[in-house]
């Protein structure tokens, strides 16, 4: 995937569960002048278990064009942790429109510096920019989210919404 040229589209399709125990995902940063965009994520009812994330985010950012749509998915038992702000499991922040359907977590932790959510951490819709989050048929289960720096910004599904002076 690094030799693809920003815009690039990929749709993933999970064809089975997967158990990440013993391995650590590296969170992926898709930008628009750096990297390919991610169209959609289908998990097709499957289960990711044992996910370790040490950084903010399988995916840190979204900063493209288009559609990012993740769906038909659960994880259960997945770990985040991070120092930094703008912590989540899915997505740490996006500056593109992101669509999270029937997306389901349990029995996880997810321990960032501040804006620290389980599905979403934060979106960016600028004054010049119109970014919807739609976030549908999702489930928060026995899950614990977790503020290092700041006891704020620190919830169970999105923590934070911020377009432009008025957040």
């Amino acid at each position: 995937m690094a030799n693809k040229t920003a815009g690039y589209k990929m749709e993933f399709a999970l064809a089975n569960d997967i158990d990440f125990a013993g391995y650590a995902w590296t969170p992926v940063d898709s930008h628009a002048d750096t990297a390919f965009e991610l169209a959609e994520i289908n998990g097709n009812g499957h289960t990711i278990y044992n996910l370790t994330v040490n950084g903010q985010a399988m995916f840190k950012r979204f900063a493209g064009t288009g559609d990012v749509v993740v769906k038909n998915i659960t994880f259960d038992n997945a770990t985040v942790t991070s120092s930094s702000i703008n912590t989540a499991l899915i997505v740490g922040q996006t500056y593109q429109n992101l669509i999270l359907d029937n997306v389901d977590v349990s029995n996880s932790t997810i321990t960032g510096g501040y804006k620290v959510a389980t599905l979403i951490a934060t979106v960016y819709n600028e004054k010049s920019t119109t970014v919807t989050a739609t976030v549908k048929n999702c489930d928060v289960d026995n899950c614990t989210v977790k503020s290092t720096t700041y006891d704020f910004f620190t919830t169970g599904i999105v923590s934070f919404v911020y377009e432009g002076d008025n957040d």
